[in-house]
């Protein structure tokens, strides 16, 4: 259901300010370690497939009879 103009203008406000209050409680520590743990997490799962992919490569095949 639309708001009319003057409750949407209201709505804005209210979720601009919802933001704020939020912003206020962000620890810019808090956000880079959580950053950091994601990096780091990656990492560890792009090393998990590179590792993969070496035991795939070396498994010995076996060879079409000649």
């Amino acid at each position: 259901m639309p708001y009319p103009r003057h409750d949407q203008a209201a709505e804005y406000r209210r979720q601009a300010q919802e933001i704020r209050t939020k912003v206020q409680k962000l620890s810019i520590d808090e956000a880079r370690e959580q950053l950091l743990g994601t990096a780091a997490r990656l990492e560890t799962l792009a090393e998990e497939e590179e590792r993969k992919e070496q035991a795939n490569n070396s498994t010995p095949r076996p060879q079409p009879d000649a």
